[in-house]
């Protein structure tokens, strides 16, 4: 077994380095492409697929990929603490079991889009109608949880959770069903970039969490156990 030292502040600092830049390649790819007044679509011939891989909306995309990746993350980082929790010996393991099942399904849906298939069924109702709803369930469902957390703990997993819940929920639902205009893909920025800057906060409160108010790191092992 190999043990990595894991510091909550590099991690979070790279990750918002990354997605401010996807950030600002989605608007200057969307504002090239939608943006009429540019005018880069009839000067150069600009097409779609010039751009497409920095459309943070695209499942094949840089973002998206890069969106899954953290969430995988976190859900990595859930999955060990449950380890350590369970062989304390100590109940709360198997909430930490459910929120780690929790962000790999939401990984995997980042990029297969698993939540459109709720559009096929409800045709002209908006996925976000039944996903509000949902989201308030399992919040509410959470708060034992919470409630057994540090104080702190709780509060940045709860402030997480709104941030990412109101761009995936809240701006997806009055974003429109006009996917090729330049509106659309502003607020998709604003959508996405909540996403984001949601999973890193929860990242940021759960590797906080983990390290405990005396370590400046998180010791994380990995690999193979060998015999004995």
């Amino acid at each position: 077994m190999t043990t990595y030292s894991i510091r909550a502040d590099k991690v979070v600092f790279t990750l918002g380095v990354i997605t401010t830049v996807l950030i600002v390649l989605h608007v200057l790819a969307m504002q090239a492409y939608f943006n009429g007044a540019i005018g880069l679509e009839e000067r150069f011939g600009l097409r779609y697929w010039h751009v497409s891989t920095l459309d943070l909306d695209a499942e094949e995309s840089f973002g998206t990929w890069f969106s899954s990746g953290m969430l995988l993350m976190a859900s990595v980082f859930m999955f060990h603490h449950c380890r350590v929790l369970r062989a304390q010996g100590t109940e709360w393991h198997r909430w930490w079991l459910a929120l780690a099942i929790g962000f790999l399904v939401l990984s995997i849906d980042e990029v297969v889009a698993l939540h459109e298939l709720l559009n096929t069924f409800l045709e002209d109702t908006s996925w976000t109608v039944i996903g509000f709803p949902i989201l308030v369930v399992v919040g509410l469902s959470f708060l034992p949880f919470l409630w057994a957390l540090r104080w702190r703990t709780g509060l940045l997993f709860v402030l997480a959770g709104a941030i990412y819940g109101g761009g995936a929920v809240g701006v997806e639902h009055y974003s429109g069903a006009e996917v090729n205009s330049l509106h659309y893909n502003m607020l998709t920025t604003l959508e996405e970039g909540m996403e984001m800057f949601g999973v890193i906060l929860f990242i940021y409160a759960l590797l906080d969490h983990m390290r405990g108010p005396s370590h400046n790191s998180v010791q994380v092992e990995a690999g193979l156990r060998g015999p004995g």
